[in-house]
């Protein structure tokens, strides 16, 4: 049976990115989802992720992210 529990799915989530050589840049906890930061794009993930444009200050950055095992992975475009 496959486990519900969502600590469980994220480190799950977590050991998968590692074996796809993809680095954790950092982790932040919202009241409804954890976001996990990574350093490059997940090829996986890719096909299934929205681009987000946000302009803070005249500055412009571009991200993009996807959900994945009740987590938001996030990774700049």
């Amino acid at each position: 049976m496959k486990s519900l529990n969502p600590q469980h799915q994220v480190k799950q989530l977590l050991r998968a990115l590692q074996k796809m050589n993809c680095q954790v840049t950092k982790t932040a906890q919202t009241e409804k989802t954890l976001v996990i930061h990574v350093d490059a794009p997940v090829p996986e993930l890719q096909h299934h992720s929205v681009l987000i444009t946000e302009t803070v200050n005249g500055l412009t950055r571009r991200i993009r992210a996807a959900r994945h095992s009740g987590c938001c992975v996030v990774w700049e475009d």
